[in-house]
């Protein structure tokens, strides 16, 4: 079975984008299969917004092209208005996107605080 994460989400009524994050014709091809195929979404800044599907959607695939883990094939990715598809995974960080991943026990030694504490690392670095 193949699937891909094909979403438009759309405000009603005259909705004004604040360019916080905005996704137009996302796509991603592994040889041939589309993961995803023409996303496109808009996030305003101080909302919460959650994207969820069943497995195998490219709900991954999303976080990852949008966080430069993975090239998408095409689409436009924009932070605060500007275009951030191309930049490479460090830069994105540096910009203010980032993702976790699901293990749970990324450092199984170390407290919760000190796990904390190398998540917020890169954000606390002079720039």
């Amino acid at each position: 079975m193949t699937s891909s994460l094909k979403c438009v989400i759309q405000k009603s009524g005259n909705h004004v984008s604040t360019g916080f994050l905005e996704i137009e014709g996302l796509t991603k091809t592994f040889d041939g299969l589309k993961a995803l195929e023409g996303v496109a979404l808009s996030i305003e800044a101080g909302k919460v917004t959650s994207l969820i599907g069943p497995n195998g959607a490219g709900k991954t695939t999303f976080f990852n092209c949008i966080t430069g883990l993975i090239p998408p094939t095409a689409g436009l990715i924009r932070f605060r208005g500007e275009p951030i598809g191309s930049l490479p995974p460090h830069e994105i960080t540096r910009r203010g996107v980032a993702r976790t991943f699901q293990n749970i026990r990324l450092f199984s030694e170390m407290t919760v605080l000190e796990n904390v504490m190398v998540g917020r690392y890169p954000r606390s670095a002079p720039r």
